[in-house]
């Protein structure tokens, strides 16, 4: 599937860099695994003269991981801003939690590394048919079933900030009556 990178919500993860902590008083980095902390530890550099906390969380969106963040949520005062590096599925999920707690685009700085294997290609995928929302190793245009009501779903180029989630609808839909 072809993708219009003018259009598309998909993230461009290597343009979108910018410098989120200009007029931050504060920083917090989670960085998800190993190949992620790398990455974070020349963010962390990056930041001289601004208060950073660095919280190294494992390669996947656990409870535990949501746990962390909605303290920091819930910490957090106005010059705070927020970095995420890691594999795409728990960047995009941690980016959506903080938007629904009221954070603002420009307060986050997400960035997706490519943490190779399997983890590399695994996105959350929100099924257009049920509203559920599952994690499948997928690439963007790709074919998954969908774990509840079992509808083979196409990714979708359309990526919600919301919900940290690709749209996946169902393959056949224009040749069903």
């Amino acid at each position: 599937m072809a993708v219009c990178m003018e259009t598309t919500t998909v993230g461009r993860w290597h343009t979108e860099r910018a410098s989120v902590a200009d007029g931050g008083r504060a920083v917090t980095v989670l960085s998800f695994g190993g190949v992620a902390g790398r990455r974070a530890q020349e963010l962390v550099g990056a930041y001289a003269g601004t208060r950073v906390d660095w919280l190294r969380l494992p390669p996947e969106w656990t409870q535990l991981a949501a746990d962390v963040l909605d303290r920091r949520l819930v910490a957090a005062r106005v010059g705070w801003r927020l970095v995420l590096v890691g594999a795409e599925a728990p960047v995009l999920a941690a980016q959506a939690r903080a938007l629904a707690a009221g954070v603002l685009d420009d307060e986050i700085l997400a960035e997706v590394v490519d943490v190779g294997g399997v983890e590399a290609d695994v996105r959350s995928v929100h099924c257009a048919h049920c509203a559920t929302v599952h994690l499948a190793p997928v690439p963007v245009g790709g074919l998954t079933r969908c774990p509840e009501c079992a509808a083979d779903l196409v990714v979708h180029h359309h990526l919600s900030r919301r919900t940290g989630a690709y749209l996946g609808y169902m393959n056949d839909a224009e040749d069903r009556p």
